[in-house]
């Protein structure tokens, strides 16, 4: 249903209508807000929509699932916590919300092309 410029959706059968672009938003201030512990069914059940819903409106806005935000975000702030803290790097994957070691060296190796540690030393370096 399109109302006013506004795209709306009816809210899971009850016939309340939900705003596409503030659920977007709250999904997204779910990552930056909600980082370490961020998942879309506080934002489906604050707007009373189901998980799949809000999944497909992330998407069709940014064209990323919320999956490839939060890990961006997070490896963004792992990125930039290697380069301005002292923080060891188990305290870093910690901080950023990862519990698995090992996926947050894949994800970071994928994303950066070095490890986090690597990382780390060739920033150190270029501000020499």
């Amino acid at each position: 249903m399109i109302e006013t410029g506004t795209r709306k959706a009816r809210a899971a059968g009850r016939g309340a209508t939900v705003d596409k672009q503030a659920l977007v938003r709250a999904a997204l201030d779910e990552i930056v807000h909600n980082y370490k512990q961020a998942n879309l069914s506080s934002v489906a059940h604050t707007y009373q929509v189901s998980l799949a819903y809000v999944s497909e409106c992330v998407r069709a806005e940014t064209g990323r699932t919320y999956k490839e935000l939060l890990q961006q975000h997070r490896l963004e702030l792992a990125a930039r916590l290697l380069r301005r803290s002292d923080m060891t790097v188990q305290q870093i994957i910690a901080q950023v919300g990862y519990e698995n070691t090992s996926y947050f060296y894949r994800l970071f190796r994928a994303h950066y092309g070095q490890s986090p540690r690597e990382y780390r030393l060739n920033r150190l370096a270029e501000h020499k």
